[in-house]
């Protein structure tokens, strides 16, 4: 897809970080910007950016996680824009910390944003990338979709699934005969938009800035590119864990900080809008008291 201009772009996760950005940079090819969030304020204030800047934007608050919001936006979306033509699936959040710290609703969270979202929102706007002469799914992944990250396990393996979803959806799409439609995974290490505030960049691997991986995930479109492994040291991840002895491996992870990266996450700064329920406590009929359990104090309180 060498031509941007005039093409729908629908960006999730758009009002902030790097979805805010891409929204920038893809309208500054000439694309008209289809901006979502969970955040409408959010939403409102990019699609005022873009539009004051010239641009063409429009925007909609929809929860990647539910497929009914997710349809009701298709539906807006091709009356008022037409068929997208090209989806990014950038919505995403993060809960670091050990794993038995971090409450069980946010671990179920981050799956429900990080990869029920993607396959919920590719399932209901991929016709429209099929319909079209040419389309292309662009999926947010990580470069720990292919590498172990302690205080973070949740994240790093929600990634994991979504590499895998665009892995298998490209060669689906190509059986099926709709080789036009590209998908590229993108795995970058970490991005400074405040999600990763506080880590330990491991060594050699600076701190990516939003503009820069969007102008990347620009080119990779323009090029078709399946995979974007950034900065140059993610690229080596594969080589690695293909030819290197586990043991090896492991301690070169250790030495590269990437083992240890997440320790010093700090939780404080803003993070993009995610619906946590809370959690559920179950209610149980009282037991029955018998003479000796009366004389006992009984602790029947669930956490």
């Amino acid at each position: 897809m060498r031509d941007l201009t005039a093409k729908r772009v629908l960006i999730t996760g758009g009002g902030h970080g790097l979805g805010r950005e891409l929204a920038l940079q893809f309208a500054m090819q000439g694309a008209t910007i289809i901006v979502t969030d969970l955040d409408l304020v959010r939403v409102e204030s990019t699609v005022e950016y873009l539009t004051n800047a010239g641009h063409t934007a429009v925007g909609y608050r929809m929860d990647v996680s539910d497929p009914v919001s997710v349809k009701a936006v298709r539906n807006q979306v091709r009356e008022s824009v037409g068929s997208i033509d090209i989806l990014i699936n950038n919505a995403g959040v993060v809960f670091g910390g050990a794993f038995m710290d971090v409450p069980i609703e946010k671990h179920m969270a981050t799956y429900r944003v990080n990869t029920l979202g993607p396959a919920i929102v590719t399932h209901a706007f991929l016709p429209d990338l099929v319909e079209n002469s040419e389309g292309h799914c662009v999926n947010i992944a990580s470069a720990a979709a292919m590498i172990a990250l302690p205080n973070a396990a949740t994240y790093a393996s929600s990634k994991w699934a979504v590499l895998g979803f665009s892995e298998s959806l490209r060669e689906e799409l190509r059986l099926n005969g709709h080789g036009h439609v590209g998908v590229t995974a993108v795995c970058p290490s970490y991005v400074g938009t405040g999600m990763f505030a506080g880590v330990c960049t491991p060594r050699f691997t600076p701190m990516l800035t939003p503009k820069k991986l969007a102008n990347q995930i620009i080119n990779s479109v323009r090029k078709n590119q399946e995979q974007l492994l950034t900065p140059w040291l993610v690229k080596l991840i594969p080589l690695g864990r293909g030819t290197m002895h586990r043991s090896l491996f492991r301690w070169l992870c250790n030495w590269l900080r990437v083992t240890t990266s997440m320790i010093t996450w700090n939780s404080k700064p803003p993070q993009p809008t995610v619906e946590v329920p809370a959690a559920r406590v179950p209610t149980l009929p009282p037991p029955k008291r018998t003479r000796k359990a009366a004389a006992m104090a009984v602790d029947e309180s669930y956490p």
